[in-house]
């Protein structure tokens, strides 16, 4: 009688690891492909100008800002279109990187540089973005010190342009 017991309880274990080891083997795809694997989007996708995972607060210009006031997005400045719609614009920027060899390349051709200063939430120093405007595109440095051109009409980004 005890032998069988002894039997019973072995082949209990082996059935419950058993299936164990089968829902693991189900999970597995799932989990190699959530930890192991890069998403090929991430790869691929153009780096932002600002910070995706920061709230944005303020962008000040040289001559205009956009700032939360209240809770909503105001300019400095009258402008043609919504403060909100162009902070969204400003913080959904994405460009092609540029490598150091193009830039150096390119920096003949570069004017002064500006400078645009975006402030977040949780950050207690700005974002300072230098940025340069050529007639083809804009050459930012995101805020991974990467530069960045971006090909956009200047009044996309800058209703005040002249």
């Amino acid at each position: 009688m005890r032998v069988s017991i002894a039997r019973r309880r072995r082949w209990n274990n082996i059935l419950i690891i058993g299936i164990i080891a089968f829902i693991a083997l189900l999970n597995l795809p799932t989990i190699v492909k959530t930890y192991l694997l890069d998403d090929p989007l991430e790869q691929n996708a153009a780096p932002h100008l600002m910070n995706p995972n920061a709230q944005l607060r303020a962008i000040y210009f040289s001559d205009w800002s956009l700032e939360v006031i209240d809770g909503q997005w105001q300019s400095s400045q009258p402008i043609d279109i919504e403060a909100y719609e162009l902070s969204s614009r400003w913080a959904a920027l994405a460009g092609t990187e540029v490598d150091q060899e193009t830039f150096d390349n390119l920096k003949t051709k570069l004017n002064a540089p500006k400078t645009i200063e975006v402030w977040y939430a949780d950050r207690e120093e700005p974002q300072r973005i230098t940025y340069y405007q050529l007639p083809q595109f804009w050459l930012l440095k995101n805020w991974q010190d990467k530069w960045i051109a971006v090909s956009v009409e200047s009044s996309f980004l800058s209703p005040l342009a002249e």
